[in-house]
């Protein structure tokens, strides 16, 4: 079973993080000012990409003198709350963080109403697992337009937990959110809507699920947002799936080109495929033996997944590529038989030292 939602995982990237001691902030007039600007609009959502996350930690950081300071001066603005929970959640002082969230909840921010409902869904530091009260702060951040409460709940509606288990609430909180801007809820949304994943047996007639056609359009939102698992799934969707000449190579060269930038090692050897069988692209034997080379070097896919399918199988190596692939190899002190363009035993144990 996948996670429950990598909400999860995002706390865990933030969870336990040292502060830097708060210095001083300036006059205490300009602090509240000085807290919006740097902690920017509140969002208890997961950030669409590493680099995201690691910005709003620094921007958190960054804010938390001057909105504990607004605090201290006695300021009770939602934002300058909900940011200085946030900075409280990073220094590990979960009990202060509860108490500033309710507090701009009190104010009537939807993120804290979120924030609240995640402590209370997954048991972080002093709150128990209360999955009454999670499904509770969700509802009024759901009231107060919060688009990861939609989400969350929706995934909630799709489990089980909480709520009793329905599709088609699932489909309508996520959509709401889809809609709204979420990326996380537009990956989500199509991952079901391509595979019917979270659906009971895979289908539902009367939820128009499976389609592709919705899948792939919420991919797209998705991956303009930045979301690298998004254009991932795009470039799978317009590939070559029901056999050669099949899906459509421009959008798959695009979206996988997106993927391969981003650094997704799956991606990287996806590209040199498309290099190898000239697919939305002049075919070009060493820049997709390149490719496969650096996507191997990532340690994180080997040989075996790292060429793609065409109508359901993996074709054999272009004879050029396959030569051209051995050579880097033998290059590198990894090879040492002919240059033949057989993909056999030592080409293989040469692969599998690229990751090492």
């Amino acid at each position: 079973m996948k996670p429950l939602y990598s909400r999860a995982a995002h706390f865990g990237l933030i969870l336990g993080l040292a502060v830097a001691p708060v210095a001083a902030s300036g006059q205490t007039g300009n602090a509240l000012a000085q807290c919006l600007e740097l902690g920017g609009t509140p969002d208890a959502g997961v950030p669409v990409t590493p680099e995201a996350q690691e910005a709003a930690i620094a921007a958190a950081r960054a804010a938390l003198p001057f909105c504990t300071d607004a605090v201290a001066a006695g300021s009770q603005d939602a934002g300058a709350l909900f940011h200085l929970g946030v900075g409280l959640q990073l220094s590990g002082d979960h009990e202060a963080a509860i108490a500033r969230f309710e507090a701009a909840s009190a104010a009537g921010l939807g993120a804290a109403d979120t924030k609240l409902g995640d402590y209370s869904l997954f048991g972080i530091g002093p709150a128990r697992t209360d999955l009454d009260a999670a499904v509770e702060h969700y509802r009024r951040g759901i009231e107060r337009g919060d688009l990861a409460a939609m989400t969350t709940l929706g995934f909630l509606y799709r489990l089980g937990r909480g709520v009793p288990r329905d599709s088609g609430e699932m489909i309508r909180l996520m959509t709401d959110a889809a809609e709204g801007g979420y990326h996380f809820a537009q990956l989500r949304l199509g991952q079901t809507y391509l595979t019917g994943d979270g659906i009971p047996g895979g289908a539902d007639a009367d939820l128009n699920i499976p389609d592709s056609a919705t899948a792939a359009r919420y991919f797209s939102m998705a991956a303009e947002q930045g979301s690298v698992v998004a254009a991932l799934e795009l470039a799978k969707i317009y590939s070559e799936t029901d056999g050669p000449g099949t899906g459509d190579p421009v959008l798959q060269l695009r979206w996988t080109q997106a993927a391969a930038d981003a650094g997704l090692a799956q991606a990287i050897g996806a590209l040199g495929f498309l290099f190898e069988r000239g697919r939305g692209v002049e075919a070009d034997p060493d820049r997709a033996a390149m490719l496969y080379v650096q996507a191997l070097e990532t340690g994180e896919v080997d040989l075996d997944d790292l060429r793609g399918e065409v109508g359901g199988s993996v074709p054999p190596w272009d004879r050029a590529t396959a030569m051209a692939f051995q050579v880097i190899l033998q290059e590198r002190g990894l090879y040492r038989g002919a240059i033949d363009g057989v993909i056999g035993g030592g080409s293989r144990a040469g692969a599998a030292a690229l990751g090492n």
